[in-house]
């Protein structure tokens, strides 16, 4: 005798259409217990339609909602935080002449200077030839008038104090609106004797390019304008360092793609720009002198020398409890005007900018201009963003410590979306082309690309391209925490004609016409307290689960405990329908 094992999948279908018959007639969901309980199937179906309808809405309505979550959008709150003690923020001031003409002698920028004495003179020749011709006139007149006197009352003394200068100013403008010739200017090193080419921006003579055959270089220069970069300018100049032929050859009125070439490095910038001791002339910080306080030196290439106040190297971060018009910062400075070299500064006075102590300033971008003969009145108010990191993606910027450069103390600046992108060009040129187009205060081991070359031009203007199409990955996200000041600014005449003598006697080295030339600048809070902006998750996992339970019961009555029964059930079916039986023993078989 032996025993049969049997291993067979027996499903029980009655015992479960009992366990589903049970569920229908005791559920929280309504409508089963109708379709259960009512023995017409007219009613039956009914109350079919009726769930399979409010399943399918709870469905697109449970769907819209997850949507709705997965799309991470935040809410912003606005509130306004008071302080009775605030962070006063990094102000940087710069010239907005980047190099002094007086240190120019010799160097490369040499024929900056040379154009500069050249239209002077021209200016100086024409002021006398016109003063020669004024003199002429007014001769001329008295000579008409005396005569008439002569005639018309004989040797009779008149007063002719009538005929003052302003009388003679009305007749001959000292400014020269006649008609008067003006001799030929010589220009150093440049024959003007030739012929001379006007252009749209101004007329420069010319002894290199024969412009007898104008037509000839039109064409060409039309061809040329078609390029992306500046290579029309190989056409003009020898290099970067030919100013007239880079002038001769510029296609903007303002020469703006002349500075573009001839930009100085940072290592000029150093050792040509302005120094803050000439800059500053006065500083005062909530009616304390603060003249010997030290300011951290920042090269621009657009702005030479920048010099930023309450910079926190190796000292403490100045923090105020004062605000208003009354307290702040208050500078006197002075743009050196006399040290202006024409074709870098178009504009005379001080850029500034204000800025958080741990960003680097960026002038190009962010500044306010303080022209001289005027008090610039800068109010300011902190502004704080929170971002929410979970959906938004931004960086925490973690504030580096400060280091130095052959013992000299340098500035490390934390993360902003500005010198991020800027480091990511200028590196990816860097590697791309072996060169770097700008700089944002630091020196390059790599030269500069050179724009009269034709592999270095082509590649920057590669990489300029690529960045534009977003080829270049630069994953530069927005910071967690942002900090930046709103202001507001105004401006007066400065100094007042008595003030200006007591200003011109506390500096003694301005005379008190002299204090024209100066700009006074003036930073304060207008309120101690800021405003914050905090972003939150708008619709976060808790409203999600609040909003699918009040979807479903409104939809099928369903609930949690609903939910969790009609999961058991659900369980126990499959497992009677088809999760196969144990192994078990059948009867014994007999062998006869």
């Amino acid at each position: 005798m032996a025993w049969q094992e049997t291993d067979r999948h027996q499903p029980n279908m009655s015992e479960a259409q009992a366990l589903i018959s049970g569920f229908c007639q005791t559920s929280a969901i309504p409508c089963l217990i109708k379709i259960h309980d009512y023995s017409s199937r007219l009613v039956k179906l009914f109350w079919t339609m009726v769930l399979l309808g409010g399943t399918a809405a709870c469905a697109w309505h449970c769907s819209l909602l997850v949507t709705k979550y997965l799309e991470y959008n935040v809410q912003t709150s606005i509130s306004i935080i008071n302080q009775r003690v605030i962070e006063f923020p990094s102000v940087t001031i710069c010239n907005m002449n980047p190099l002094k003409a007086s240190k120019l002698k010799g160097t490369r920028f040499d024929k900056l200077l040379e154009l500069d004495q050249s239209f002077e003179k021209s200016q100086t020749a024409t002021t006398t030839a016109a003063g020669k011709r004024r003199r002429d006139v007014l001769a001329e007149l008295e000579r008409q008038v005396g005569e008439r006197k002569r005639r018309d009352f004989g040797d009779t003394d008149i007063d002719m104090s009538f005929f003052d200068s302003n009388f003679w100013d009305t007749l001959v403008p000292a400014d020269n609106p006649l008609d008067l010739s003006v001799p030929s200017l010589d220009f150093p090193g440049i024959d003007t004797s030739g012929s001379t080419t006007t252009r749209s921006m101004g007329m420069l003579p010319d002894s290199s390019l024969d412009f007898g055959s104008i037509e000839a270089l039109a064409d060409a220069f039309n061809s040329m304008l078609i390029q992306a970069n500046f290579s029309y300018f190989k056409a003009f100049a020898r290099d970067a360092n030919d100013v007239v032929g880079l002038m001769k050859g510029s296609q903007t009125n303002d020469f703006s793609d002349v500075l573009a070439v001839i930009r100085p490095t940072p290592d000029e910038v150093k050792a040509y720009g302005h120094l803050s001791s000439d800059l500053i002339q006065q500083c005062t910080f909530d009616a304390m002198d603060c003249s010997s306080w030290t300011w951290y030196p920042i090269p621009n290439q657009k702005y030479g020398m920048c010099y930023t106040f309450n910079h926190g190297v190796n000292t403490k971060l100045i923090k105020t409890n004062r605000f208003g018009s009354q307290y702040g910062l208050k500078l006197t400075l002075d743009p050196e005007v006399d040290e202006y070299v024409g074709l870098f500064s178009p504009t005379v006075g001080i850029r500034v900018v204000i800025h958080p102590s741990n960003i680097r300033p960026y002038p190009e971008q962010n500044g306010i201009d303080a022209a001289t003969s005027f008090s610039t009145q800068i109010g300011i108010r902190k502004n704080v963003i929170n971002r929410f990191k979970d959906y938004t993606g931004c960086i925490d910027a973690v504030d580096p410590s400060d280091g130095s450069d052959n013992g000299t103390p340098t500035k490390t600046y934390s993360y902003s979306i500005l010198n991020c992108l800027d480091d990511c060009v200028q590196n990816k040129m860097n590697e791309t082309c072996s060169c770097w187009d700008r700089f944002s205060g630091e020196s390059h081991s790599a030269p500069r690309c050179s724009y009269f070359s034709d592999t270095q031009s082509a590649c920057r203007d590669g990489v300029y391209s690529d960045f534009d199409q977003g080829k270049i990955d630069c994953d530069c996200s927005l910071p967690c925490t942002d900090v930046y000041f709103s202001t507001i600014v105004s401006s007066s005449r400065w100094p007042s004609p008595r003030y200006s003598r007591i200003l011109a006697k506390k500096l003694r080295n301005y005379p008190a016409n002299g204090t024209k030339q100066l700009a006074h600048v003036h930073v304060y809070f207008e309120e101690l307290n800021y405003q914050s902006i905090d972003e939150s998750s708008a619709y976060e996992l808790r409203n999600l689960f609040a909003d699918l339970g009040g979807i479903l019961g409104l939809y099928i009555g369903f609930s949690v405990c609903g939910l969790v029964e009609f999961l058991e059930i659900a369980v126990i079916i499959i497992q009677l329908l088809f999760v196969p039986m144990k192994t078990h023993r059948t009867a014994p078989v007999t062998n006869s």
